[in-house]
This record gives C-alpha cells, sequence and structure tokens, in this order.
C-alpha cells in the first residue's frame, strides 16, 4: 500500500495505539510454537516481541508493504525470515503454522471471511491464528457527525464484533476493547492518520468538496477523541487433520 510505504520510517514515532494494541495482543500469546507466520508485520512491533517470547521459533514475516518489511529485517535482521505477501491471499507453499499473528492488518482486507478461511487451512493441527483487528464501533463520532450532515465518511466499514464472519469448524473466540486517542481537533485526526500512512478510502469514496469538509471540522474545533474499537480473536484448530 502507497500510504504504508510512504510513512514506514517515521511510523514507530506516531504508532501510539498500534503499539498498545501489539503489547496487548503478545500478552495472550501462549504455548511453545515451532512455526511461526505474521500477517502484516508492519515495521516489526509485534515481531520484536514474537522474536522475544518464542526464542526457538522459525519466524515467517509478511507485509504487502516493501518500505514496511524493510522496516521489519532492519529492528530484527537474521532472526527471521521476510516475504512481500498480500496476508488475503497467504503463499500455501509456505506450508503448516503452529502459530498465525497479525495486529490491526485485517481491517484493510476486503475479503476478510476468504482470508480466515484460507489462514485457517495454513494452521497446524491444534495451530492457532491470534489477530488484533478493528470493530465497527471504531470512529463512531467521527461516523456519526457525516451521518447527521448527510455526508459520506471516507472511513472504512469494519467488521462487527457480534457478527463476526468466523470459518465453520474452527474454535473461535474473542474480546472487545475500547481505547481512546486524544486530538487537538478533527484537522489532528486526520493528520494522524495521514501520518500512520492509514488515511486509505475506500475506492468508491469521493473525498468532501472545501466548504463541507471546513464545515465537518468545525463540529471538532475545540478538541476529538478517536475511540478505537479492538477486537482481539483467536481461531484454534482442532488437533486432527480433519475439523
Amino acid at each position: 500500500m502507497k500510504g504504508f510505504d510512504e510513512q514506514a520510517a517515521v511510523y514507530d514515532s506516531v504508532a501510539h495505539v498500534q503499539a498498545q494494541v501489539v503489547a496487548r495482543l503478545a500478552g495472550r500469546l501462549a504455548g511453545c510454537p515451532k512455526r511461526i507466520l505474521e500477517i502484516g508485520c508492519g515495521t516489526g512491533l509485534l515481531s520484536a516481541q514474537l522474536a522475544a517470547r518464542f526464542p526457538q521459533a522459525e519466524l515467517v514475516l509478511t507485509d504487502i508493504s516493501a518500505q514496511m518489511l524493510a522496516q521489519a529485517e532492519r529492528r530484527l535482521g537474521a532472526r527471521a525470515t521476510y516475504g512481500f505477501m498480500d496476508g488475503q491471499w497467504p503463499d500455501v507453499a509456505l506450508g503448516e503454522f503452529d502459530l498465525i499473528a497479525s495486529s490491526l492488518a485485517f481491517q484493510w482486507f476486503d475479503d476478510l471471511s476468504g482470508a480466515l478461511e484460507r489462514l485457517g487451512a495454513m494452521l497446524a493441527p491444534g495451530g492457532v491464528l491470534a489477530f488484533a483487528t478493528l470493530g465497527s464501533k471504531s470512529f463512531a463520532a467521527w461516523r456519526r457527525a457525516h451521518e447527521e450532515m448527510g455526508l459520506h465518511c471516507g472511513l472504512r466499514d469494519y467488521a462487527a464484533s457480534e457478527s463476526f464472519p468466523w470459518p465453520v469448524g474452527y474454535a473461535c473466540r474473542f474480546e472487545a476493547e475500547f481505547i481512546e486517542e486524544m486530538h487537538a481537533d478533527g484537522r489532528g485526526f486526520i493528520r494522524g492518520m495521514k501520518e500512520l500512512g492509514a488515511a486509505l478510502s475506500p475506492p468508491a469514496h469521493r473525498p468532501l468538496g472545501p466548504g463541507r469538509f471546513r464545515a465537518l471540522l468545525a463540529r471538532f474545533s475545540s478538541g476529538f477523541t478517536a475511540q478505537y474499537e479492538v477486537i482481539y480473536a483467536e481461531i484454534r484448530r482442532g488437533n486432527r487433520k480433519t475439523i
């Protein structure tokens, strides 16, 4: 993704919420996986946690952004192997993994349901797909302002926790939490998204005209709290080959 490529060098300095999510996701991981695949490794925030928690495991890091992947390689060096890959369409030639992990990448998927099926099929018997992603209640105030003004919101629609597209035949569970990030105003929120490389709208979105954009920002001139709904999920494959 172009936005993430452009911001790879400065991503860590502005990824405050993302770092919190990584720490909380890593704290949920257990077991002794021999092979680990990370989807959307970015600059390696979660990768470093995986390397520290599972020092004997083979670590395969992948991302769709070449520049983000390069930053991860600078961080972990020879501790891992690296691959340019769209996590929605994983390379089955990589084989099976005891743990597939991902932090705040799945909300970018256009085919989340299919991606979970494909990734689940790459789990070794007893393996776990553990990930954090954004839920539909994220940025509710920003979305509500657009709706009240009759404007189309440029944010993507995220999966709802109560109707998540879990793959059939796996043991699945999740927990959700809200994390708040304060901004001086609405413009600060947009600037923050751009600094992360995350200001990517759906293909059909048309940017607001200057007048409507100013009117929208006026609603948040005295401050804006961005609320992230984070879903921490686990999909576990049975111990037998057939599930």
